[in-house]
């Protein structure tokens, strides 16, 4: 088992508030790693440090035991991709106009247009995530979910070792909610690649995630299958509210017990 991403008393800090950390955290090659946790727990600001948008305020960052210091942007941008939660309201580009920037990392200094691998990395991450018929439309006349589509098809003509996803089924309706996460347990298993995604679906991460890390105010609760976290007990000390185990179907199921 390979560890890509390393973090090492990891700390990010606003002035005199920490907001994260300090953490130790190891993201092993192949796996998905669902990181959970109430609002301002520090989720988005962990994937924004893994990613190297965030310079840590104290601590290690390492991808495949290089240090982050002695990687350019570039170099980190074609090893890891990374799908926000917050983008532009509008983008007035068309879909395969899109998802060509994530070649951008791949272009040299003196490339002045794409190559022909760049379209092929195109047409690839079309076909995988299955917009091909959504290629000329513009981006502003498409749905919410279709949207998110793209953006993950940018991400994986990026061709990087590691997929980063912050709130990837954030605003989105019940269907477009099974069929993204649909595409990204089909990206799951059709591949090797490392996934780092942050929500709060406790089903989307406990059907994606191979291990989860409970994180609350800026530091790890708990990390561990998902079976050991999406636990009555952990959750109540995670989302300070109460859980409840519901029996009789298939499998008990952990949910949020609303009763007096």
């Amino acid at each position: 088992m390979t560890t890509l991403l390393a973090a090492r008393e990891l700390e990010w800090r606003v002035g005199d508030r920490t907001i994260l950390g300090p953490l130790d955290l190891d993201v092993v090659q192949g796996e998905c790693l669902a990181v959970v946790g109430p609002n301002g727990a520090g989720k988005t600001t962990l994937l924004r440090c893994l990613t190297g948008l965030l310079r840590p305020s104290r601590g290690e960052l390492a991808f495949d035991g290089r240090s982050f210091a002695t990687l350019s942007r570039r170099q980190l941008a074609r090893r890891i991709a990374y799908v926000p939660q917050i983008r532009p309201s509008r983008v007035p580009l068309k879909v395969e106009e899109v998802v060509l920037l994530g070649r951008y990392p791949h272009l040299s200094r003196l490339q002045m247009a794409p190559a022909a691998r760049d379209f092929a990395a195109v047409e690839e991450a079309l076909a995988v995530v299955g917009i091909g018929h959504l290629r000329g439309r513009p981006l502003d006349e498409l749905s919410g979910g279709e949207r998110q589509a793209v953006y993950i098809a940018a991400a994986l003509a990026q061709e990087s070792e590691v997929l980063v996803l912050d709130e990837p089924t954030i605003h989105l309706d019940a269907r477009h909610q099974h069929d993204l996460a649909s595409l990204l347990l089909r990206l799951k298993q059709g591949s090797d690649r490392t996934v780092v995604l942050a929500t709060h679906d406790l089903n989307l991460a406990s059907l994606l995630g191979d291990r989860l890390l409970a994180l609350s105010c800026g530091q790890a609760l708990a990390v561990g299958r998902p079976a050991e976290i999406v636990r009555p007990e952990v959750l109540g000390r995670l989302f300070q509210a109460r859980f409840d185990i519901v029996r009789g179907g298939e499998r008990p199921v952990t949910v949020l017990d609303l009763g007096a």
